[in-house]
């Protein structure tokens, strides 16, 4: 994993996981075309998904670029941030006597991706997140909650500079609407700020965006990624 910004505004990040908004060439407010080609030609020869990422609509002269390293297919998210002061205002959910937060390390790589496929209903990409390599990585925190000794929320941190990105959050079916994530979702909160992180991020899905909305997250940008086709 490996992240840095050039001195036209592109930053560039990596973290080698299976997932295309994971491996990103950022665009910066005025693009450095240059600098966008030469990021996404770095990320062109590994072999992992990546986007090229920017705030709004691309112009034709960035889709150009793109459409050189095959980048043509677009989806857009929203980018939810907040500070990562005032925690202690938010509401905690009241939970069983025996809930609680845990974090995982690369010993726990089983546990964790049982605990994701039962939330995103999918084995192949939970396993590569619960990779032990990955759990032990400095910048990343792994978190489970569990309550009667069975998972039942799982939640992903990277910490770059004062940046805290939330991931990974999952749930399954039949723990939804018992509070489970709010929960995790503080006290990932929580141990992003005594990480030394100012500020926390997270790119919702339509079911989470009001959950955030109520700790306090806002719409930063809306997000237009440029992707691989399929």
């Amino acid at each position: 994993m490996y992240s840095r910004r050039g001195s036209g505004g592109t930053a560039l990040q990596f973290t080698g996981l299976p997932a295309a908004h994971l491996n990103v060439v950022y665009v910066g407010a005025e693009p450095d075309l240059d600098e966008v080609d030469a990021f996404a030609r770095e990320l062109s020869v590994t072999d992992v998904p990546w986007s090229i990422k920017v705030r709004g609509e691309p112009g034709s002269e960035l889709l150009e670029v793109a459409a050189r390293y095959a980048r043509t297919s677009t989806s857009k998210g929203p980018l939810l941030m907040r500070n990562t002061d005032q925690l202690s205002t938010l509401r905690e959910p009241a939970l069983p006597s025996d809930a609680r937060v845990r974090i995982l390390t690369g010993s726990d790589g089983g546990l964790y991706a049982d605990a994701m496929a039962n939330g995103f209903g999918t084995k192949e990409v939970a396993k590569v997140f619960a990779n032990p390599a990955l759990l032990d990585a400095p910048d990343m925190t792994a978190f489970i909650l569990e309550v009667g000794g069975e998972a039942v929320a799982t939640g992903l941190n990277i910490i770059t500079g004062d940046l805290a990105g939330l991931f990974n959050g999952s749930v399954p079916p039949e723990h939804r609407r018992n509070g489970y994530y709010r929960a995790l979702v503080i006290a990932r909160l929580k141990h992003a700020a005594e990480a030394g992180a100012r500020h926390a991020f997270a790119q919702n899905s339509p079911m989470s965006r009001p959950l955030y909305a109520s700790l306090g997250f806002q719409l930063a940008a809306m997000w237009t990624y440029l992707g691989a086709e399929g």
